[in-house]
């Protein structure tokens, strides 16, 4: 498509948008993206790049298949090779009960082969998740990553889980009161916050946590 001029085109109303004493409605920009053959960003001044969006999402696709990866294997692939392994993350848990009801995956997390065999782990059964709240504080602290075992789904006493329940996944440690009934327990010391609480009957145990990384400030 022809390139027209910009400045013959839009020139009154550019006059006034430039001066604040106006703005274009999302179909004007559009529009006016179609008719110059532009990117609607670069109108708005959020990128120099002309080019559409269809022309680099055409752009990508056809780089993307060059690359393989277009192949949900080829991707899986990508992740694999020599020394490292690939482990799919999923979007968050909460360690203070909030609702997470879809545990889609978010992405793919490259770690060593060898020391996931170290430790008797296999990057299938393997999950990185990140921690969201504060009730596991100071053993997981808001915002760290963590990593589960799905192979490894045994309630142990003493051990932090994912746990699968009515309010979503979270992750707590297993503990067990004076009679031996199941307990959930939150490791944060302010227990009147977050307090020991029963095992709920249709808590499903998703995983065992085996690792956990952190940024400090």
């Amino acid at each position: 498509m022809a390139r027209f001029s910009s400045e013959a085109w839009l020139a009154p109303k550019a006059f006034t948008v430039e001066r604040g004493r106006s703005g274009w409605a999302l179909d004007k920009i559009a529009a006016a993206a179609r008719a110059l053959d532009v990117s609607s960003d670069f109108l708005l001044g959020l990128t120099d790049d002309l080019r559409p969006a269809a022309e680099l999402a055409r752009e990508l696709a056809a780089a993307t298949a060059a690359a393989g990866l277009d192949d949900p294997a080829a991707r899986v692939a990508a992740f694999d090779d020599g020394d490292y392994v690939g482990v799919s993350e999923l979007a968050s848990a909460a360690s203070d009960g909030a609702v997470v009801k879809q545990e889609r995956v978010t992405g793919r997390v490259k770690l060593r082969r060898a020391w996931l065999a170290r430790h008797g782990l296999v990057a299938r059964n393997c999950r990185v998740i990140e921690v969201s709240g504060e009730s596991m504080e100071p053993t997981l602290v808001d915002g760290c990553s963590i990593l589960g075992n799905l192979a490894a789904r045994r309630r142990r006493t003493g051990r932090i889980f994912v746990i699968r329940t009515a309010d979503g996944l979270v992750v707590k440690r297993a503990g067990k009161d004076p009679s031996g009934a199941s307990r959930i327990v939150s490791d944060n010391p302010n227990k009147h916050a977050w307090p020991t609480r029963r095992w709920p009957s249709d808590a499903e145990i998703v995983g065992e946590v085996k690792w956990a990384a952190r940024t400090f400030a």
